[in-house]
């Protein structure tokens, strides 16, 4: 057994350290597993012709089978993209698919991909401080203009969830030399309940396929192998390409990364110091490169037009519940929705359901391997982050808790304020996933070296014991199967449900809009409001949004707060705010010279051409005969909607 040799002192006289702690900084390359396959061949030539097939297979195994887990999970999209959407989270859905087409039009129309006048009108809005996706709609764009961008939501989150487990199987098998280790972590890590509930419609954020890249080469910095320069490409260039799908995890692996290195310094001090002058050569390349390619980006989104500082207050709040750690989430097998409901921020994301017999045997690993200086770092950087996430006020079982909350302190700060509490334990799942993909390669380990070792005393006594030490090593084999098993199958994933996708009138998907909204026209969706802004970006999405939207599903500045914190939306004119309380409170609202006045005020001050009310609105009737006396003509059917044009109204003193 190799567990006891991984302390920095006996590494020190013995000259080597333990297999997981050497393998993960040094990145060793990839050993074929597969050799064994060529026992029993006597013909070298036959051998490499039987084993091609069977060694290829095995390569690809894993990578299939993350995908099609995938596809399965994401079936009931799969099936109808064009008419079925998210249940557990339709708006982001909706946002997702907007910024596809914005992105993919960007590409053939040669616009700024980093801001759009489309949305928010008449301000528009910054796309680099609202989650740009560029990284995925400008590769993606053929694809969008080919079947749609409900066709290309559908793969990127397909991609994001087996994309994200190949990535880390990749990683870990480089860092282990164990394919069956690092298939468990990968799948751990592409399909753990964090990365479902994110993928209820968060590509971006359930789509972590290159933090493992960017961490396998931060960990290769400063070892033997390529130039420091040629790392230092690398690295910034995946920290280039991150950025564009999102910041926010690209900061969490920072920080991460910090605190382990911390940790892995404490124990070997004189190894890092070693690899230092290398290492900071190629960051000092990765910087430079990305600090030229996103200097205008970034400036663009903390000092650009339309930026902001800080999330709204009550997402400030979003913190895990510490008893979400023992819980199951509501998309596991063994999770129950009400119970997760009720410690739960809301269904996408359940970031710390881990279940509570995993949690236990995560106990268990981190005692037997206390030794060695990865599993140490990587506990406490999943300890560490586990206590941030619970937020600036931690709550168990949805009650308050009074304990001191670390993250009170931080949440205020640049670039902390603008981080969710609870994304902060998306950081735990990779740390598990690591941390199973190190057990089982170390129980495999000494199985292995207590069957040769039963095996060798057999032989040096003629002793008939070695059949049954094999028996014995396949049966605590199956028995750490089992573990295995007992562990992690109560959070296998369910299918994601979806539901009949809100329907849009053939006023937009028959181009019939084009004769009754002007070019650069503006359309106000009556009636204003949360999800009537919501079917808003699903007319303009399906049509390819040739026209401009006042309001939106967006992160923009608070008008009314002098720290430019965020809000959610537009603030809503007069006018707009009597059109909600007529569909939602059946209100009534005399039409009066002034009343008219104040509505042709605040059109002409958004900008606002077209007013657009869908024929099947339960409140059709109240709004159609209200809008009719303030606009002074009769709305038009047509395709679906009736139709207002505000512009007479608006060019009149």
């Amino acid at each position: 057994m190799t567990i006891d040799q991984s302390e920095p002192e006996r590494d020190s006289a013995e000259g080597r350290r333990s297999p997981a702690s050497a393998d993960a900084l040094d990145g060793a390359e990839e050993v074929p597993s597969e050799a064994d396959a060529l026992d029993g061949f006597d013909d070298p030539s036959v051998a490499a012709d039987a084993v091609a097939i069977p060694r290829a297979f095995f390569k690809a195994l894993p990578y299939v089978a993350y995908l099609v887990a995938a596809v399965v999970l994401l079936g009931n999209l799969w099936r109808n993209p064009g008419g079925r959407m998210l249940l557990d989270n339709y708006q982001d859905q909706v946002w997702f698919e907007w910024l596809l087409t914005n992105g993919a039009n960007s590409l053939a129309h040669f616009d700024n991909p980093l801001f759009s006048m489309k949305i928010n009108a008449p301000y528009g809005l910054n796309l680099m401080a609202n989650t740009s996706v560029l990284a995925l709609a400008i590769p993606f764009a053929p694809v969008t203009w080919l079947f749609g961008a409900d066709v290309t939501f559908v793969l990127v989150e397909t991609l994001a969830l087996a994309g994200t487990a190949a990535a880390w199987y990749f990683v870990l098998n480089k860092l282990l030399n164990h394919r069956a280790a690092a298939a468990v972590g990968g799948a751990f890590c592409g399909f753990a309940p964090a990365m479902i509930s994110q993928a209820t419609g968060h590509p971006n954020l359930a789509g972590q396929y290159l933090l493992p890249l960017i961490l396998l080469a931060v960990l290769r910095l400063g070892t033997p192998g390529r130039r420091p320069v040629v790392r230092g490409l690398i690295l910034g260039g995946l920290v280039i390409l991150q950025v564009f799908i999102n910041e926010e995890l690209l900061f969490l692996l920072a920080m991460a990364l910090c605190i382990f290195l911390i940790v892995y310094a404490i124990s070997r001090p004189r190894e890092l110091a070693a690899r230092l002058p290398d290492a900071l050569w190629s960051l000092g390349t990765a910087v430079l490169l990305a600090g030229v390619v996103l200097v205008y980006p970034l400036y663009h989104q903390f000092f650009g037009r339309g930026h902001y500082r800080g999330l709204p207050d009550y997402i400030l709040l979003y913190g895990s519940d510490l008893a979400s750690y023992w819980s199951f989430a509501r998309r596991s097998i063994a999770g129950d929705p009400e119970i997760a409901g009720r410690i739960a921020n809301n269904a996408t994301e359940e970031n710390s359901f881990f279940g509570w017999p995993l949690m236990l045997a995560l106990l268990v690993v981190v005692v037997w391997l206390r030794r060695d200086v990865v599993m140490r770092g990587l506990a406490v950087t999943g300890v560490v982050f586990a206590l941030l996430s619970l937020g600036s006020e931690p709550k168990m079982g949805g009650e308050p808790l009074d304990i001191p909350a670390p993250w009170g302190w931080l949440d205020t700060l640049p670039l902390f304020d603008s981080v969710v509490p609870t994304r902060l334990a998306l950081v735990v799942t990779p740390v598990i996933g690591c941390m199973l993909a190190i057990a089982v390669k170390r129980f495999a380990d000494v199985v292995r070296e207590s069957a040769a070792a039963s095996a060798a005393r057999a032989a040096d006594t003629d002793d008939a014991g070695g059949p049954a030490a094999g028996a014995e090593a396949r049966l605590v084999r199956m028995m750490g199967i089992l573990v295995l098993a007992i562990v992690l199958v109560p959070l296998t994933p369910t299918p994601l449900p979806a539901f009949e996708r809100p329907f849009v009138p053939a006023f937009f998907t028959t181009d019939m809009y084009r004769e009754y909204v002007p070019r650069n026209g503006v359309v106000m969706g009556v009636p204003p409001g949360w999800n009537p802004s919501l079917h808003a970006m699903q007319w303009q999405t399906a049509a390819d949004l040739n026209f401009t939207i006042f309001g939106g599903y967006f992160l923009t500045p608070d008008p009314n707060n002098p720290e430019k914190t965020a809000m959610f939306g537009p603030v809503y004119p007069q006018t707009a705010t009597i059109m909600s309380q007529i569909a939602e409170q059946n209100a009534v609202f005399e039409v009066t010279p002034e009343l008219r006045a104040q509505a042709a005020a605040d059109f002409r001050a958004l900008g606002v051409t077209t007013l657009l009310l869908p024929a099947h609105h339960w409140k059709a009737p109240e709004l159609r005969a209200w809008l009719d006396q303030v606009v002074g003509t009769p709305g038009v059917l047509a395709g679906g909607m009736w139709v207002w044009d505000v512009r007479p109204m608006t060019a009149a003193a």
